[in-house]
């Protein structure tokens, strides 16, 4: 009941934003044409910010795959293979600066035997250090 509730009120709202008349047709369709023209134009008005823009997503791209790439191989168990492909600095288009891009260190698994603890607190950090009103 509640699905048929939403859907008719989404429904309502479809249609009362549905334009009636050929004037409004062409004045959404105007505003729709600047909305298009402006953000096409946009990095012919402002280059300097596209390229600063296309190098942060080139490092974003690259990070992603970076990541993908190491994931892939943990997943598969081949942790080794890590080191060598990775070690390589990678070059950042525009300015020619160098992205560092760290070797993968192999992970050990954390050993836990049935003697080892987790217990850090010291005899000082157990004594209570106020007992409220009245003590």
């Amino acid at each position: 009941m509640m699905f048929l509730l939403r859907s008719a009120f989404w429904l309502l709202i479809l249609v009362l934003l549905v334009p009636t008349d050929q004037g409004q047709q062409n004045q959404i369709y105007g505003t729709a044409q600047a909305a298009v023209n402006d953000v096409v134009s946009f990095c012919d008005r402002n280059p300097q910010t596209c390229a600063t823009g296309q190098d942060a997503f080139t490092v974003l791209v690259q990070k992603a795959q970076y990541g993908a790439q190491m994931m892939m191989a943990l997943v598969e168990g081949q942790t080794d293979s890590l080191g060598g492909s990775f070690s390589e600095p990678v070059a950042m288009p525009g300015d020619g600066s160098v992205m560092p891009v760290p070797s993968a260190v192999p992970m050990e698994p954390a050993t836990w035997g049935p003697t080892a603890t987790q217990d850090t607190l010291s005899p000082e950090d157990r004594e209570a250090a106020w007992g409220g009103p009245g003590v």
